[in-house]
Protein backbone atom coordinates (compact mmCIF):
# COMPACT_ATOMS: atom_id res chain seq x y z
CA UNK A 1 0.00 0.00 0.00
CA UNK A 2 1.73 3.17 -1.03
CA UNK A 3 2.48 5.76 1.54
CA UNK A 4 0.38 9.05 2.06
CA UNK A 5 2.42 11.86 0.55
CA UNK A 6 4.70 14.40 2.56
CA UNK A 7 2.39 17.27 1.71
CA UNK A 8 -0.42 15.03 2.34
CA UNK A 9 0.36 14.18 5.98
CA UNK A 10 1.74 17.39 6.85
CA UNK A 11 -1.45 19.12 5.78
CA UNK A 12 -3.41 16.70 7.76
CA UNK A 13 -1.23 17.05 11.51
CA UNK A 14 -1.60 20.64 10.89
CA UNK A 15 -5.16 20.59 10.50
CA UNK A 16 -5.61 18.35 13.56
CA UNK A 17 -3.60 20.75 15.70
CA UNK A 18 -5.72 23.56 14.38
CA UNK A 19 -8.99 21.91 14.95
CA UNK A 20 -7.78 20.85 18.39
CA UNK A 21 -6.36 24.89 19.30
CA UNK A 22 -9.50 26.43 17.65
CA UNK A 23 -12.25 23.64 19.51
CA UNK A 24 -10.06 24.00 22.80
CA UNK A 25 -10.35 27.93 22.63
CA UNK A 26 -13.56 28.31 21.77
CA UNK A 27 -14.89 25.92 24.03
CA UNK A 28 -12.94 27.37 27.18
CA UNK A 29 -14.25 30.98 26.02
CA UNK A 30 -17.74 29.68 25.97
CA UNK A 31 -17.47 27.90 28.91
CA UNK A 32 -15.98 31.01 30.89
CA UNK A 33 -18.22 33.65 29.74
CA UNK A 34 -21.00 31.21 31.05
CA UNK A 35 -19.89 30.67 34.33
CA UNK A 36 -19.63 34.70 34.38
CA UNK A 37 -23.08 35.09 33.68
CA UNK A 38 -24.53 32.71 36.12
CA UNK A 39 -22.13 34.04 38.58
CA UNK A 40 -23.54 37.58 38.08
CA UNK A 41 -27.17 36.10 38.52
CA UNK A 42 -25.95 34.35 41.85
CA UNK A 43 -24.48 37.28 43.52
CA UNK A 44 -28.14 39.17 42.15
CA UNK A 45 -30.39 37.05 43.85
CA UNK A 46 -27.95 36.22 46.98
CA UNK A 47 -28.37 39.82 47.10
CA UNK A 48 -32.10 39.81 47.53
CA UNK A 49 -32.05 36.37 49.52
CA UNK A 50 -29.68 38.64 51.88
CA UNK A 51 -32.27 41.52 52.22
CA UNK A 52 -35.16 38.98 52.95
CA UNK A 53 -32.94 37.10 55.79
CA UNK A 54 -32.24 40.41 57.42
CA UNK A 55 -35.81 41.50 57.35
CA UNK A 56 -36.38 37.38 59.11
CA UNK A 57 -33.93 38.14 61.49
CA UNK A 58 -36.01 41.15 63.15
CA UNK A 59 -39.22 38.41 64.29
CA UNK A 60 -40.79 38.34 61.30
CA UNK A 61 -40.74 34.09 61.72
CA UNK A 62 -42.34 34.72 65.63
CA UNK A 63 -45.47 35.76 64.24
CA UNK A 64 -43.75 39.93 63.71
CA UNK A 65 -45.35 41.78 60.27
CA UNK A 66 -44.35 40.52 57.14
CA UNK A 67 -45.08 43.62 55.43
CA UNK A 68 -41.09 44.45 55.09
CA UNK A 69 -40.16 41.30 53.02
CA UNK A 70 -39.86 42.05 49.84
CA UNK A 71 -37.08 42.04 47.42
CA UNK A 72 -35.18 44.99 46.52
CA UNK A 73 -36.31 47.67 44.88
CA UNK A 74 -33.27 47.57 42.48
CA UNK A 75 -33.87 44.15 41.69
CA UNK A 76 -37.62 43.90 40.77
CA UNK A 77 -37.04 47.09 38.48
CA UNK A 78 -34.51 45.82 36.55
CA UNK A 79 -36.62 42.65 35.69
CA UNK A 80 -39.86 43.92 35.77
CA UNK A 81 -41.39 42.96 31.88
CA UNK A 82 -44.09 40.34 32.34
CA UNK A 83 -42.93 36.65 32.92
CA UNK A 84 -39.20 38.21 33.96
CA UNK A 85 -39.85 39.75 37.27
CA UNK A 86 -38.45 37.94 40.17
CA UNK A 87 -39.65 35.90 43.26
CA UNK A 88 -39.23 34.16 46.26
CA UNK A 89 -40.89 32.07 48.62
CA UNK A 90 -39.84 31.48 52.42
CA UNK A 91 -40.28 28.10 53.80
CA UNK A 92 -40.06 27.35 57.88
CA UNK A 93 -38.41 24.79 59.18
CA UNK A 94 -41.26 22.66 58.83
CA UNK A 95 -41.63 23.25 55.03
CA UNK A 96 -44.60 25.29 55.16
CA UNK A 97 -44.69 28.30 53.19
CA UNK A 98 -44.37 31.26 55.22
CA UNK A 99 -44.39 33.98 52.73
CA UNK A 100 -43.99 33.82 49.08
CA UNK A 101 -44.22 36.45 46.15
CA UNK A 102 -46.14 36.26 43.97
CA UNK A 103 -48.20 34.02 46.42
CA UNK A 104 -48.78 31.51 43.24
CA UNK A 105 -45.27 30.93 42.59
CA UNK A 106 -44.56 27.20 41.49
CA UNK A 107 -40.88 26.69 43.90
CA UNK A 108 -40.89 23.63 44.91
CA UNK A 109 -38.29 23.43 47.69
CA UNK A 110 -33.95 22.69 46.67
CA UNK A 111 -33.80 18.91 47.98
CA UNK A 112 -30.27 18.75 47.23
CA UNK A 113 -29.11 21.30 49.42
CA UNK A 114 -26.96 19.86 51.67
CA UNK A 115 -26.36 20.76 55.66
CA UNK A 116 -22.89 22.22 54.99
CA UNK A 117 -24.35 24.23 52.28
CA UNK A 118 -24.71 28.28 52.89
CA UNK A 119 -27.16 28.46 49.79
CA UNK A 120 -27.42 27.02 46.51
CA UNK A 121 -28.02 28.08 42.96
CA UNK A 122 -29.89 25.18 40.53
CA UNK A 123 -31.75 25.60 37.20
CA UNK A 124 -35.33 24.64 36.58
CA UNK A 125 -35.56 24.96 32.63
CA UNK A 126 -35.84 28.80 31.88
CA UNK A 127 -35.57 29.52 35.86
CA UNK A 128 -32.53 30.04 37.69
CA UNK A 129 -33.07 30.17 41.41
CA UNK A 130 -31.19 30.58 44.85
CA UNK A 131 -31.86 29.11 47.83
CA UNK A 132 -30.70 30.56 51.26
CA UNK A 133 -30.56 29.19 54.81
CA UNK A 134 -31.98 31.89 57.00
CA UNK A 135 -32.88 32.35 60.62
CA UNK A 136 -33.91 29.08 62.85
CA UNK A 137 -33.89 26.84 59.99
CA UNK A 138 -36.09 28.61 57.25
CA UNK A 139 -35.55 28.47 54.10
CA UNK A 140 -35.47 31.60 51.67
CA UNK A 141 -35.50 30.70 47.50
CA UNK A 142 -34.77 33.78 45.00
CA UNK A 143 -35.61 33.21 41.59
CA UNK A 144 -35.89 34.54 37.81
CA UNK A 145 -36.58 33.76 34.28
CA UNK A 146 -33.08 33.81 32.60
CA UNK A 147 -33.95 33.33 29.26
CA UNK A 148 -32.55 36.27 28.01
CA UNK A 149 -29.02 35.21 29.57
CA UNK A 150 -30.10 32.01 27.63
CA UNK A 151 -30.59 33.24 24.19
CA UNK A 152 -27.54 35.46 25.00
CA UNK A 153 -25.01 32.43 25.91
CA UNK A 154 -26.48 30.28 22.78
CA UNK A 155 -25.90 33.33 20.21
CA UNK A 156 -22.58 33.74 21.91
CA UNK A 157 -21.73 30.59 21.02
CA UNK A 158 -23.03 30.12 17.46
CA UNK A 159 -20.72 33.45 17.00
CA UNK A 160 -17.60 31.40 18.22
CA UNK A 161 -18.31 27.95 16.17
CA UNK A 162 -18.86 30.58 13.24
CA UNK A 163 -16.26 31.73 14.18
CA UNK A 164 -13.90 28.91 14.87
CA UNK A 165 -14.84 27.50 11.43
CA UNK A 166 -13.44 30.93 9.73
CA UNK A 167 -10.41 30.68 11.46
CA UNK A 168 -10.16 27.01 10.99
CA UNK A 169 -10.90 27.05 7.22
CA UNK A 170 -8.11 30.10 7.01
CA UNK A 171 -5.81 28.00 9.17
CA UNK A 172 -6.69 25.15 6.55
CA UNK A 173 -5.12 27.58 3.43
CA UNK A 174 -2.34 28.68 4.98
CA UNK A 175 -0.98 25.59 6.04
CA UNK A 176 -1.48 24.42 2.78
CA UNK A 177 0.30 27.08 0.99
CA UNK A 178 2.82 26.75 3.42
CA UNK A 179 3.08 22.64 3.62
CA UNK A 180 3.43 23.11 -0.42
CA UNK A 181 6.35 25.97 0.14
CA UNK A 182 8.41 23.37 2.55
CA UNK A 183 7.92 20.56 -0.39
CA UNK A 184 8.87 22.48 -3.09
CA UNK A 185 12.81 22.15 -2.83
CA UNK A 186 12.20 18.44 -1.85
CA UNK A 187 10.05 18.09 -5.89
CA UNK A 188 12.31 20.59 -6.91
CA UNK A 189 15.40 17.71 -5.70
CA UNK A 190 13.23 14.82 -7.13
CA UNK A 191 13.14 16.42 -10.76
CA UNK A 192 16.48 16.78 -10.58
CA UNK A 193 17.23 13.24 -9.66
CA UNK A 194 14.50 12.20 -12.62
CA UNK A 195 16.31 13.72 -14.96
CA UNK A 196 19.68 11.98 -14.07
CA UNK A 197 20.54 8.98 -15.98
CA UNK A 198 23.51 6.81 -17.07
CA UNK A 199 24.21 9.01 -19.57
CA UNK A 200 23.06 12.13 -17.81
CA UNK A 201 25.39 11.88 -14.32
CA UNK A 202 26.88 15.03 -14.95
CA UNK A 203 23.83 17.61 -13.43
CA UNK A 204 23.55 18.28 -9.41
CA UNK A 205 21.41 19.32 -7.58
CA UNK A 206 21.25 23.27 -7.01
CA UNK A 207 22.28 23.24 -3.11
CA UNK A 208 22.09 27.00 -3.03
CA UNK A 209 18.67 27.22 -3.63
CA UNK A 210 17.24 24.89 -0.86
CA UNK A 211 16.34 25.48 2.76
CA UNK A 212 19.43 24.75 5.21
CA UNK A 213 17.57 21.59 6.65
CA UNK A 214 17.88 19.92 3.05
CA UNK A 215 21.05 21.41 2.12
CA UNK A 216 22.71 18.97 3.75
CA UNK A 217 20.74 15.85 1.79
CA UNK A 218 21.47 18.24 -1.38
CA UNK A 219 25.42 18.02 -0.25
CA UNK A 220 25.10 14.29 0.50
CA UNK A 221 23.40 13.68 -2.93
CA UNK A 222 25.88 15.47 -5.11
CA UNK A 223 28.56 13.79 -3.32
CA UNK A 224 27.35 10.70 -3.96
CA UNK A 225 26.02 11.52 -8.17
CA UNK A 226 29.84 12.69 -8.23
CA UNK A 227 31.26 9.04 -6.81
CA UNK A 228 28.39 7.29 -9.31
CA UNK A 229 29.96 9.41 -12.12
CA UNK A 230 33.04 8.34 -11.29
CA UNK A 231 32.22 4.80 -11.36
CA UNK A 232 30.60 4.79 -14.13
CA UNK A 233 33.26 6.36 -16.09
CA UNK A 234 35.69 3.60 -14.53
CA UNK A 235 33.92 0.82 -15.73
CA UNK A 236 33.21 2.07 -19.09
CA UNK A 237 37.44 2.52 -18.87
CA UNK A 238 37.63 -0.80 -17.46
CA UNK A 239 35.14 -2.67 -20.36
CA UNK A 240 37.15 -0.50 -22.67
CA UNK A 241 40.48 -1.79 -22.21
CA UNK A 242 39.64 -5.15 -21.32
CA UNK A 243 38.12 -5.39 -24.74
CA UNK A 244 41.73 -3.86 -26.23
CA UNK A 245 43.57 -6.36 -24.19
CA UNK A 246 41.61 -9.05 -25.37
CA UNK A 247 41.33 -8.34 -29.09
CA UNK A 248 44.76 -8.21 -29.88
CA UNK A 249 45.73 -11.81 -28.99
CA UNK A 250 42.23 -12.59 -30.84
CA UNK A 251 43.43 -10.37 -33.41
CA UNK A 252 46.59 -12.92 -33.72
CA UNK A 253 44.69 -16.18 -33.34
CA UNK A 254 42.03 -15.22 -36.25
CA UNK A 255 44.99 -14.01 -38.32
CA UNK A 256 46.95 -17.62 -37.86
CA UNK A 257 43.67 -19.65 -38.61
CA UNK A 258 42.92 -17.82 -41.92
CA UNK A 259 46.41 -17.80 -42.94
CA UNK A 260 46.69 -21.79 -42.20
CA UNK A 261 43.06 -22.23 -43.77
CA UNK A 262 43.87 -20.01 -47.30
CA UNK A 263 45.48 -23.08 -49.18
CA UNK A 264 47.39 -26.20 -48.29
CA UNK A 265 50.54 -25.90 -46.09
CA UNK A 266 53.11 -28.24 -45.07
CA UNK A 267 52.64 -29.99 -41.31
CA UNK A 268 55.32 -27.53 -40.30
CA UNK A 269 53.74 -24.81 -41.20
CA UNK A 270 50.13 -26.43 -39.49
CA UNK A 271 52.45 -26.55 -36.62
CA UNK A 272 53.39 -23.29 -36.26
CA UNK A 273 50.37 -21.90 -36.40
CA UNK A 274 48.66 -23.35 -33.65
CA UNK A 275 51.74 -22.74 -31.41
CA UNK A 276 51.07 -19.28 -32.10
CA UNK A 277 47.65 -19.58 -31.29
CA UNK A 278 48.28 -21.35 -28.09
CA UNK A 279 50.25 -18.50 -27.20
CA UNK A 280 47.81 -15.87 -28.09
CA UNK A 281 44.84 -18.34 -26.07
CA UNK A 282 47.65 -18.34 -23.30
CA UNK A 283 47.71 -14.62 -23.06
CA UNK A 284 43.98 -14.06 -23.26
CA UNK A 285 43.99 -16.73 -20.44
CA UNK A 286 46.04 -14.81 -18.15
CA UNK A 287 44.67 -11.86 -18.45
CA UNK A 288 41.10 -13.24 -17.88
CA UNK A 289 42.69 -14.97 -14.66
CA UNK A 290 44.08 -11.82 -13.44
CA UNK A 291 40.51 -10.04 -14.36
CA UNK A 292 39.20 -12.73 -12.41
CA UNK A 293 41.40 -12.40 -9.44
CA UNK A 294 40.39 -8.91 -9.44
CA UNK A 295 36.52 -9.18 -9.33
CA UNK A 296 36.88 -11.60 -6.31
CA UNK A 297 39.41 -9.18 -4.18
CA UNK A 298 36.43 -6.58 -4.99
CA UNK A 299 34.64 -8.96 -4.03
CA UNK A 300 36.60 -9.56 -0.55
CA UNK A 301 35.97 -13.46 -1.92
CA UNK A 302 39.83 -14.35 -3.03
CA UNK A 303 40.20 -17.74 -1.79
CA UNK A 304 43.55 -17.28 0.31
CA UNK A 305 44.73 -20.03 2.91
CA UNK A 306 45.76 -18.84 6.04
CA UNK A 307 48.84 -20.67 7.28
CA UNK A 308 52.11 -19.61 8.47
CA UNK A 309 54.76 -18.35 5.67
CA UNK A 310 58.33 -17.45 5.63
CA UNK A 311 58.20 -14.22 3.82
CA UNK A 312 62.58 -14.40 3.19
CA UNK A 313 61.76 -18.06 1.39
CA UNK A 314 59.12 -16.65 -0.85
CA UNK A 315 61.38 -13.71 -1.79
CA UNK A 316 64.42 -16.26 -2.44
CA UNK A 317 62.12 -18.26 -4.70
CA UNK A 318 60.60 -15.27 -6.73
CA UNK A 319 64.72 -14.13 -7.32
CA UNK A 320 65.59 -18.19 -8.14
CA UNK A 321 62.38 -18.01 -10.48
CA UNK A 322 63.33 -14.48 -12.25
CA UNK A 323 67.14 -15.13 -12.05
CA UNK A 324 67.02 -15.95 -16.00
CA UNK A 325 65.30 -12.93 -16.68
CA UNK A 326 67.79 -10.97 -14.96
CA UNK A 327 70.89 -12.59 -16.27
CA UNK A 328 69.07 -11.89 -19.94
CA UNK A 329 67.92 -8.18 -19.50
CA UNK A 330 71.53 -7.80 -17.09
CA UNK A 331 70.18 -6.57 -14.15
CA UNK A 332 71.68 -7.79 -11.02
CA UNK A 333 69.81 -8.94 -8.54
CA UNK A 334 70.66 -8.26 -4.62
CA UNK A 335 68.80 -9.57 -1.40
CA UNK A 336 69.24 -8.14 2.00
CA UNK A 337 67.01 -10.95 3.83
CA UNK A 338 66.03 -11.35 7.43
CA UNK A 339 63.93 -13.94 8.03
CA UNK A 340 60.05 -13.19 9.32
CA UNK A 341 56.69 -14.79 8.96
CA UNK A 342 53.58 -13.61 8.50
CA UNK A 343 49.80 -15.61 8.55
CA UNK A 344 49.06 -15.22 4.87
CA UNK A 345 48.26 -17.16 1.76
CA UNK A 346 52.45 -18.57 0.41
CA UNK A 347 51.02 -18.63 -2.83
CA UNK A 348 49.29 -14.96 -3.15
CA UNK A 349 52.07 -13.65 -1.40
CA UNK A 350 54.83 -15.21 -4.12
CA UNK A 351 52.67 -13.60 -6.95
CA UNK A 352 53.27 -10.24 -5.40
CA UNK A 353 56.75 -11.06 -5.03
CA UNK A 354 57.14 -12.37 -8.48
CA UNK A 355 55.15 -9.09 -9.79
CA UNK A 356 57.42 -6.49 -7.51
CA UNK A 357 60.42 -8.23 -9.01
CA UNK A 358 59.86 -9.19 -12.46
CA UNK A 359 58.52 -4.79 -13.11
CA UNK A 360 61.91 -4.33 -11.06
CA UNK A 361 63.96 -6.17 -13.81
CA UNK A 362 61.71 -5.25 -16.79
CA UNK A 363 62.20 -1.89 -16.30
CA UNK A 364 65.84 -1.67 -15.55
CA UNK A 365 68.06 -0.42 -17.71
CA UNK A 366 71.07 -2.54 -18.72
CA UNK A 367 73.56 -3.14 -16.25
CA UNK A 368 70.97 -1.75 -13.67
CA UNK A 369 70.36 -3.03 -10.16
CA UNK A 370 67.35 -4.23 -7.90
CA UNK A 371 67.86 -5.02 -4.11
CA UNK A 372 65.12 -6.88 -2.73
CA UNK A 373 65.09 -6.78 1.08
CA UNK A 374 62.46 -8.31 4.17
CA UNK A 375 62.58 -6.85 7.58
CA UNK A 376 60.73 -6.97 10.57
CA UNK A 377 59.30 -3.07 11.55
CA UNK A 378 57.62 -3.60 15.13
CA UNK A 379 54.54 -5.80 14.26
CA UNK A 380 55.09 -5.29 10.42
CA UNK A 381 56.99 -7.60 7.94
CA UNK A 382 58.36 -5.49 5.11
CA UNK A 383 59.15 -6.98 1.93
CA UNK A 384 60.52 -3.72 0.18
CA UNK A 385 62.15 -4.07 -3.80
CA UNK A 386 64.52 -1.12 -5.07
CA UNK A 387 65.42 -0.79 -8.58
CA UNK A 388 67.52 1.51 -10.29
CA UNK A 389 65.48 1.96 -13.51
CA UNK A 390 63.88 4.28 -15.65
CA UNK A 391 61.51 5.76 -12.21
CA UNK A 392 58.32 6.66 -12.57
CA UNK A 393 56.73 10.25 -13.08
CA UNK A 394 54.31 12.03 -10.21
CA UNK A 395 51.66 11.92 -12.74
CA UNK A 396 51.82 7.88 -13.51
CA UNK A 397 51.98 7.39 -9.89
CA UNK A 398 48.81 8.53 -8.77
CA UNK A 399 47.09 6.01 -11.49
CA UNK A 400 49.74 3.33 -10.95
CA UNK A 401 47.59 0.51 -9.04
CA UNK A 402 44.96 1.22 -12.06
CA UNK A 403 43.93 -1.30 -13.84
CA UNK A 404 45.28 -1.54 -17.09
CA UNK A 405 47.66 1.37 -16.69
CA UNK A 406 50.47 1.41 -17.86
CA UNK A 407 53.50 3.75 -17.01
CA UNK A 408 55.64 3.10 -20.41
CA UNK A 409 52.67 2.21 -23.13
CA UNK A 410 55.31 1.90 -25.62
CA UNK A 411 57.50 -0.87 -23.17
CA UNK A 412 54.36 -2.62 -22.80
CA UNK A 413 54.68 -5.05 -25.76
CA UNK A 414 58.09 -5.20 -25.26
CA UNK A 415 57.59 -6.39 -21.55
CA UNK A 416 54.42 -8.64 -22.70
CA UNK A 417 52.19 -7.07 -19.63
CA UNK A 418 48.77 -6.50 -19.55
CA UNK A 419 48.27 -3.54 -16.85
CA UNK A 420 46.96 -5.77 -14.02
CA UNK A 421 49.91 -6.74 -12.32
CA UNK A 422 50.10 -3.92 -9.35
CA UNK A 423 46.50 -3.96 -9.38
CA UNK A 424 46.27 -7.33 -8.41
CA UNK A 425 49.37 -6.97 -6.12
CA UNK A 426 47.79 -4.47 -4.36
CA UNK A 427 44.39 -6.71 -4.02
CA UNK A 428 46.38 -9.16 -2.50
CA UNK A 429 48.28 -7.38 -0.21
CA UNK A 430 44.77 -5.64 1.48
CA UNK A 431 43.36 -9.23 1.56
CA UNK A 432 45.71 -9.70 3.96
CA UNK A 433 45.81 -6.89 6.25
CA UNK A 434 48.46 -4.87 4.78
CA UNK A 435 49.45 -1.55 2.54
CA UNK A 436 51.50 -1.18 -0.39
CA UNK A 437 53.56 1.87 -0.96
CA UNK A 438 55.59 3.25 -4.23
CA UNK A 439 58.24 5.92 -4.30
CA UNK A 440 59.98 7.01 -7.56
CA UNK A 441 62.26 9.26 -9.10
CA UNK A 442 62.70 9.25 -13.01
CA UNK A 443 66.09 8.22 -14.46
CA UNK A 444 66.85 7.23 -10.70
CA UNK A 445 64.65 4.64 -9.92
CA UNK A 446 61.75 3.13 -8.02
CA UNK A 447 61.04 1.34 -4.22
CA UNK A 448 58.05 -0.10 -3.67
CA UNK A 449 57.63 -1.45 0.19
CA UNK A 450 54.59 -4.23 1.23
CA UNK A 451 53.81 -3.84 4.71
CA UNK A 452 51.86 -7.01 6.06
CA UNK A 453 50.65 -7.80 9.59
CA UNK A 454 53.40 -9.84 11.18
CA UNK A 455 52.55 -13.48 12.87
CA UNK A 456 55.06 -12.55 15.75
CA UNK A 457 54.77 -9.82 19.04
CA UNK A 458 57.17 -6.74 17.40
CA UNK A 459 61.05 -7.61 17.78
CA UNK A 460 63.67 -5.99 18.97
CA UNK A 461 66.11 -5.82 16.97
CA UNK A 462 63.85 -5.92 13.63
CA UNK A 463 61.84 -2.88 14.79
CA UNK A 464 64.80 -0.41 14.93
CA UNK A 465 66.07 -1.13 11.46
CA UNK A 466 64.68 1.76 8.81
CA UNK A 467 63.03 0.74 5.58
CA UNK A 468 62.29 1.72 2.78
CA UNK A 469 59.02 4.76 2.64
CA UNK A 470 58.88 4.63 6.66
CA UNK A 471 60.29 7.76 6.95
CA UNK A 472 63.23 9.60 6.83
CA UNK A 473 65.73 6.81 7.67
CA UNK A 474 64.04 5.16 4.90
CA UNK A 475 64.38 7.39 2.19
CA UNK A 476 67.04 7.93 -0.40
CA UNK A 477 68.43 11.60 -0.75
CA UNK A 478 67.24 12.27 -4.23
CA UNK A 479 63.91 10.15 -4.40
CA UNK A 480 60.85 11.77 -6.20
CA UNK A 481 57.06 11.05 -5.95
CA UNK A 482 55.54 8.74 -3.93
CA UNK A 483 51.79 6.43 -3.52
CA UNK A 484 50.28 4.50 -0.77
CA UNK A 485 47.72 2.42 -1.43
Amino acid sequence: MRSRSLRWRLQAWHALILLVVVAGFGTSFYLLARRAKFDEIDAELLSGARVLEGVLRTGALRGGPLGGLRLPASLTARYAEPGREPYFVIRRFDGSILLADPPDVDAPPDETMRPHHEWRARQRGMLHELSLRGPERSRILVGRSIDRELAGLRLLGLRLALTGLAVFAAGLVGGWWLSSRAVRPIGAMSATLDRITARRLSERIDSAGVDAELEGLATILNEMLGRLETSFEQQAQFTADASHELRTPLSVILTHVELALSRPRETAEYREALAACGRAAGRMKRVVDDLLTLARADAGQLELKRERVDLAAVVEEAVELLDALAERRDVTVETAIEPVEVMGDADGLARVASNLLANAILYNRPGGRVLVTTTREGDEAVLAVIDTGVGISESDLASLFRRFHRADPARSGETGGSGLGLAICRGLVEAHGGQIAVESRLSVGTTVAVRLPADEPAGSAGAKRPSPLAGEGGRRPDEGGSVLL
